[in-house]
Parts: structure tokens; sequence; C-alpha cells
């Protein structure tokens, strides 16, 4: 569908537009109205329209205006329609002027404007097409000048790739590395996992391209991360908990920061640093770069991976006496040559990072929420900015609490399994809970306790949070307006629906979808 903006300041007008057009049979969608031009700049700004109809009389800023200002002062290259009750040469010679595409008289007739929006179907999908194929070879261009920085170097790939990224000596650099630790079986689509890495967890403007440096692994340079280390470092692995990463094979290495492209290689070598220091083998998750270390010669990797799986295993069994006889051997093993405490913290990274594995696999119902994964990742980083034995052992007791009692809650019975899954097959349907009760064969009271007992949350409201998570996915992948969406998920009340977005959210459906418009990552 094409995006049309209107633009008249008559209101009866613009309901004939509304009424009169047949706009998706033409292939387009009304995504907004404006009276007057000032009003229309604005819109334009917000939605992005393909084609901007507009009247030439109007107040503030007219037609003619309007279209000035889109193409000398905004840039924009919306096809335009000029709709006027005036047939005067000089109004047409203008609008020639400024290459206005069509220029209609009033009064409106259906079958003309539906001619016109099909005369315009097709330039508007050959200029779509080839801005997708300049959008890919401009990323394609973008990854190729990144690997040249990397394998070449020099001041003229630099140079090149500044030119290409938009960054100087001042740009603030982070390099992400992921492979599958399945071969190449798991190998597909690491850019897309990536990109929707950092979309799950990342501020709006942060700026990331996509590159392949060798066969299998895929690669992300991060621009514009103005965060500390400690803040990246906990949304990072937010974000992959979120993702699942650690249940589908994938290993992600993440550098520290530096300024400037010529940092790269120096990047890459820390990304690869976390890959080659394999004393934990290829485990599937995030691995986060803190300084060059090197392992105790009195340290055989595999013995280190033993004592730490002996540790987990403790951990899951919920054995306090085991879990403090596990941190003390394996931390008896890393003190040789561990004066700086480095090693220390890189193993207490590693263990909470296959806690959070475990923590994962419990996950039963999303829509609940991780309460308890966010309680672990809350409650295991000291405040200190050191590990410590006493620290490491407190989170691994800790951790073990969190597993037994996740694993102690009650199973969930059948008739809620089933429902929760007739929800979410169902969520932009009209569901009550006493129908649903009656589909078990239940009586209304007791499937709503037993629902809140078993979900954390009344039944009306875990309805609330499907629909609002269908909502985000349909304002990032879509350009339904927002009234469309509420409509489309069962809420016949714009800003009641608005009201549960931003109680659920944080913020407004429009700025929402704002928002991550502006987000940019390399596959998108």
């Amino acid at each position: 569908m094409f995006k049309v903006l209107v633009v008249d300041d008559e209101p009866f007008m613009i309901e004939g537009w509304k009424t009169m057009v047949d706009w998706h049979g033409c292939g387009y969608e009304l995504c907004g109205t404006a009276t007057d031009g000032e009003e229309a700049i604005a819109s334009i700004k917000a939605s992005s329209p393909d084609l901007v109809v507009t009247d030439i009389r109007m107040p503030v800023l007219d037609g003619l205006g309007l279209i000035r200002a889109m193409k000398e002062e905004l840039g924009v290259s919306a096809k335009t329609v000029i709709v006027s009750g005036y047939s005067e040469f000089g109004y047409a010679q203008e609008a020639l002027r400024y290459q206005v595409d069509r220029y209609v008289l009033k009064p409106l007739v259906a079958e003309e404007i539906h001619r016109v929006l099909l005369e315009l179907a097709g330039p508007l999908e050959e200029r779509r097409l080839a801005e997708a194929s300049a959008g890919r070879e401009e990323l394609a261009a973008a990854a190729a000048a990144i690997v040249g920085v990397l394998k070449q170097g020099g001041a003229a790939a630099v140079a090149y790739a500044n030119r290409l990224l938009g960054t100087d000596r001042q740009s603030r650099c982070r390099l992400l590395l992921a492979e599958s630790t399945l071969g190449r079986a798991g190998g597909e689509a690491l850019d897309s996992r990536l990109g929707s890495l950092m979309e799950a967890g990342f501020r709006q403007g942060l700026r990331a391209f996509a590159f392949e440096e060798t066969p299998g692994q895929a690669g992300l340079l991060v621009l514009d991360e103005a965060e500390d280390g400690g803040e990246f470092e906990a949304r990072l692995e937010e974000a992959a908990t979120r993702q699942s990463w650690p249940l589908h094979g994938l290993a992600l290495y993440c550098s520290g920061t530096a300024c400037g492209l010529d940092s790269l290689p120096e990047l890459l070598g820390q990304a690869r640093e976390l890959r080659r220091r394999a004393m934990f083998g290829r485990r599937a998750g995030v691995h986060l770069f803190r300084g060059a270390r090197t392992l105790p010669e009195e340290c055989r990797p595999q013995d280190v991976a033993a004592r730490a799986e002996q540790l987990v295993s403790a951990i899951e069994a919920g054995d306090e006496t085991a879990v403090r006889r596990s941190v003390a051997s394996l931390l008896g093993l890393l003190a040789s040559g561990d004066e700086t405490g480095e090693w220390t913290a890189f193993a207490a990274s590693h263990i909470r990072g296959e806690l959070l594995r475990r923590f994962a696999a419990l996950e039963a119902d999303p829509a609940a929420g991780s309460e308890w994964t966010r309680r672990l990742l809350r409650e295991s980083r000291p405040d200190a900015a050191e590990w410590s034995r006493e620290t490491i052992e407190a989170l691994c007791l800790r951790a073990a609490s969190l597993l037994a009692e996740r694993k102690s809650a009650p199973a969930r019975s059948r008739a809620v399994a089933e429902a929760i899954a007739y929800l979410r097959a169902h969520v932009r349907d009209k569901i009550q809970l006493q129908a649903l009760a009656e589909r078990f064969g239940l009586s209304p009271v007791y499937f709503g306790q037993q629902f809140k007992r078993e979900t954390g949350c009344c039944f009306n409201e875990y309805v609330h949070r499907l629909r609002i998570d269908e909502a985000r996915k349909l304002l990032r992948r879509t350009d339904l307006k927002v009234s469309a969406i509420a409509r489309t998920l069962g809420y016949h009340d714009t800003d009641y629906f608005t009201d549960k977005f931003k109680a659920l959210t944080g913020e407004l459906p429009s700025a929402y979808k704002n928002k991550r418009k502006g987000e940019g990552y390399a596959d998108r």
C-alpha cells in the first residue's frame, strides 16, 4: 500500500476524500488529513507519505507553498496532486514549475480520482523498488568498506569508510561478532538476529551496520554508542535473554569501545580473543570483553570448564554445601597467577551467563514476564566493580534459591495451558472469560482464580498484555494508523487503547512507532 496525505481546509471535502475514494482498491492507504499547509508539513514529517493531494487555496500556507516547502526545504520526493476549483492557466503554470504530477479540478469525480491514482501507482512502485535496491547497495557498500578497514587498514580505507558511514575520528565504535555453535546448520540469518537484538534492547538513534568478516560469522559495527560499558553490557544481556539467544545455539562476542574507524582492527582483535580463550568451550550466550587476560599456566581449560559445570550442577540441585565447595574449588584453581582478579571476574561472568541460560530454559510464559530472570540480573551485580569469593558465592546461593523456588511452583494445569495457547492464537478476537471457562467445562469464578494463580495476573490484564505485544509488532512492521491497530485488536475506543499501551510500555503508541522508525540497523 502507498500512503496518502490529503490537505484541504474544507471539512466536507475532507469527508468526500474519505468516503468517495476506494483507496485500498487502488493500492493506497489514507494515512492522514490536514487543513492547511503548515499542519500538512508536520504530518509529512511524521508519516512520510508517498502521495500528497492538496487543495490550492488554503489559509496560512497554500497548496503551492506547501509543495515548494516539500521540494526545497524538506527534500521530500512524494508524488503530488493539486486539486482546485479554479482552472486559471496561472495555477497550472505554477504547478508545473514545481513538477506537480497531476492537476485535478473540483468538483471531485470518483472515477477520475481512481484513474489518477492508478496512473501514479506504476511510477510509485518503480521508485519504491529503486529505493530498496539503492538501500541494499548502500548497505553492501558500507559492509565492504568495514571489511576493507579490517583487512587492509590504512588512511585511504578509513577515509572512504568515514564518507560512507558518516563517521569521524570522534565516533565511538564497538564490534559484535556472532556465530552458531551448531556449525553451518545453525548459521543462517545471523545478521537479522543481531538486528533483532539491537532493536530489542537499545536506545533510539544508535546505528549499526552488518558485515561478514569470515563465512559463517556475522559482524555488527555499532556506532554512536554513548552508554557506559556497564549499562551497555547489562542491556545486552537482558536483550539476549529476551531473544532466547542461549537457547538457539548462538554465541555473541562483544568488544570494548574506541573512537574512530581506525580502531576497528583492535576491536576485532578483542572479539576474536573472546573466541580464542575458550576456557569454557564455545558455549552459546553473550561474551563481553573486559581487557586482555592470560590463563594461568597451572590451569587447563578443560579443568576449569569441569569445575564450572560442577558448580552449576550444584546450584541446580539446590545443595548449599556442594555450592560452597564448588566455588572454593573453582576459585582455588584460578587463584594461581590471578593477582588482578581478572580471571575470577571472567569466571563469575561465565557462571552468571550459564545461570541465565538455565533460567531461560524454564521460561514457559513470556507474556507473564521473566521476573525471576530480572531478579537474578539485578541481584547478581555487586556494588563494587570487582568480584570476590563472597560475591560469587552469594550469587550462586541466591540462584540456587531462585531456581528451587521456580521449580517448586505447581505445574500449569491443562486448562490454563490450553487457554493461554488459545489466547495467543486468537489475540485479535473478542474473548471473554466466561466463554473460555465454558470451553473447558469450568465455572468462570474458579477458572479466573486458577488463571491468576498460575500466570500471576488476572484474565483481562493478561489479554491486554498479549494485545499490546501484538500492537507493538504492528507499529514496528506496518504503516497502520493507531486507530486502525486499536480496532484490529478489539479496542473500539482509541483513547482507551492508548492509555493501556502507555500503562504497559511507558510511552504513547505514536511515540513508540516514531522511535522504532528512527532506529536503524544494517538488515532493515
